[in-house]
């Protein structure tokens, strides 16, 4: 006891030393920034419908096709491109400023388009779709021992741990009178080689919905409670009213319960190591070479930024389109963590990204750089809230470990980072 008491003293100190909101020295300048960012709201996937076999009331209806942004999202994508164009007006010297790349998937590219439509609006940047959303050559067997390892081999203790969240995904998912009967979706197992019988026989018996085939060992009841909570996130952001989130079932309490689990279990399935160093790793890397290229460049005063202006200077910003598992592997291969104001600890919503700053320190003549993770809230995405006025999304500092100075900087130096990089990537 004495030492919980000893730490959670020194916790309680390490906060009240530190603002909500960081200052900056007034010698230090941002050269340049890499923005890796998840893409905006978008319609359902059929991961997050499982066909409709386990829900008792039909879905609501969305206005594009599964896994293409909504209008909704597009527009609160343009929020952040705001924020960003104010954040970083200094850095924006014209069309050759800026660099965008993406995964060669349409919500990412669109999702890239609806930022820089306000961050270069007259620049018809051309958008590289070459990074990638899954490793393609990770060793599938060695993926799976690495995850059933973290499982302690037994995944019904895995299920066991979430089993709270799964009851109330369950009782949303079929709490309604004189609905149909459907099948328990906790009854999916993991890594026995075969989907559940319920769920086979659901789709045998409905003509209606056909059942796609997935890979078993990746099928378990958290994994499919995931999914319908990121389905009742993106009800939420895309705007829907309460009575149609979750079929009235959701509000936001249960919501961020809901999600709690999401997170949780890309966390940890993510989050294994073998996993993030072979999905993170060549992401990482490019970010690394960026940062210490235009690091080892001529430091060209900024004053004033105008996206449409003649290129000058350089690439000083470059946007990375990408998915919510490029966040959790970045996080995992680095082992850094983040929080945001209304969510749950390392959430990834719509919209978020993860940024690294470059800065220079005019009087020391240092070049540091600096982690932030920024999203939008919920109902900010929701109401599709300015966030260039008093309103902000969150900001929030992260610590890299083994690289990381003091607070409230948690400034790393160049050299530093792309030694940590190097060690973190290296094959093991």
């Amino acid at each position: 006891m004495p030492f919980r008491s000893s730490l959670l003293v020194l916790l309680l100190l390490a906060t009240l030393r530190l603002p909500a909101q960081q200052s900056s020295s007034p010698d230090d300048q941002i050269r340049a920034v890499v923005i890796i960012a998840r893409h905006g709201v978008r319609t359902p996937i059929e991961s997050e419908t499982r066909s409709s076999v386990f829900n008792a009331q039909p879905w609501p209806a969305w206005p594009t096709e599964p896994g293409l942004l909504t209008p909704h999202g597009i527009d609160a994508l343009k929020r952040m491109g705001e924020f960003y164009r104010q954040r970083y007006a200094p850095l924006l010297q014209g069309c050759g400023s800026v660099k965008v790349e993406s995964t060669n998937v349409p919500r990412t590219i669109a999702s890239a388009n609806a930022v820089m439509s306000v961050i270069a609006p007259s620049c018809n940047l051309q958008i590289t779709p070459d990074l990638t959303a899954d490793p393609p050559n990770i060793d599938k067997a060695k993926l799976a021992d690495a995850i059933a390892g973290r499982m302690a081999a037994e995944p019904q203790w895995f299920t066991h741990a979430f089993a709270r969240p799964l009851a109330e995904m369950h009782d949303v998912l079929t709490a309604c009178t004189g609905c149909k009967s459907v099948p328990d979706f906790r009854t999916m197992m993991l890594a026995t080689g075969t989907q559940s019988n319920s769920m086979m026989q659901a789709g045998a018996t409905s003509s209606s919905h056909a059942v796609t085939q997935r890979d078993p060992a990746k099928e378990n009841a958290v994994a499919v409670g995931a999914d319908f909570a990121e389905n009742f996130l993106l009800q939420y952001t895309e705007g829907l009213p309460t009575n149609q989130v979750g079929w009235g079932r959701v509000p936001r309490a249960k919501l961020d319960d809901l999600m709690e689990m999401n997170t949780r279990y890309h966390d940890f399935i993510l989050r294994t190591p073998y996993y993030a160093q072979e999905a993170a790793g060549p992401m990482a890397q490019k970010i690394s070479q960026w940062m210490s290229t235009v690091a080892a460049g001529p430091n060209i005063p900024i004053r004033t930024g105008r996206p449409d202006a003649p290129a000058g200077g350089g690439e000083s910003l470059l946007y990375l389109s990408a998915h919510d598992a490029n966040l959790t592997w970045l996080g995992g291969l680095l082992r850094i963590d983040w929080i945001v104001s209304d969510e749950t600890i390392n959430a990834t919503p719509p919209g978020s990204a993860l940024v690294f700053e470059l800065v220079h320190n005019t009087h020391t003549n240092a070049d540091t750089i600096r982690a932030f993770f920024i999203a939008q809230t919920l109902d900010q995405i929701r109401n599709l809230t300015s966030l260039t006025g008093a309103e902000k999304p969150s900001i929030a500092p992260i610590f890299i470990p083994g690289c990381s100075g003091s607070a409230p900087e948690y400034a790393c130096s160049v050299s530093r980072f792309a030694q940590m990089v190097d060690e973190a990537t290296r094959p093991r």
